[in-house]
């Protein structure tokens, strides 16, 4: 008599490193997407000034981001913050507005007497690196 052999399948067993490793995934891709709410410099968010412009500060924005004003004109720029805190800096030429509160205005006049464009940024924390950035163009 010939003995009989059952043959059952293998016992699925969940694969824990799969499942990690598409969690990690998964968090890693909502974690840059997050982050990257970052407001590109664009034409379409420039301010063409007259003497005086408004700055929005917010989480990780100016708007606008870029600003034009003409060689020797007076600029009166007031930034309001409407979340966080935040400053205006333009380094090259020495504008400083400083750490204004949520909710609150601060101004600086300036006149800027050579042609180029000059980066500003909010230096608080980590913002400009979180893109808290912009451009002022100064033309003839």
């Amino acid at each position: 008599m010939e003995e009989e052999t059952i043959v059952t399948p293998e016992e699925k067993k969940p694969n824990f490193l799969g499942i990690g490793l598409v969690l990690t995934l998964v968090v890693l891709v909502v974690l840059m997407v997050l982050s990257g709410k970052k407001e590109p410099i664009e034409d379409n968010k420039t301010a063409e000034v007259a003497g005086t412009i408004a700055v929005e500060a917010g989480s990780f924005y100016y708007k606008p981001n870029l600003i034009r004003v003409k060689k020797g004109e007076k600029v009166k720029l007031t930034l309001n913050s409407v979340s966080m805190v935040h400053d205006f800096n333009i380094d090259e030429l020495g504008i400083r507005v400083p750490i204004t509160q949520s909710g609150n205005s601060s101004s600086v006049e300036f006149t800027v007497n050579e042609v180029g464009e000059f980066e500003f940024y909010c230096s608080v924390g980590q913002h400009r690196a979180n893109g808290q950035i912009g451009k002022l163009i100064v033309v003839e």
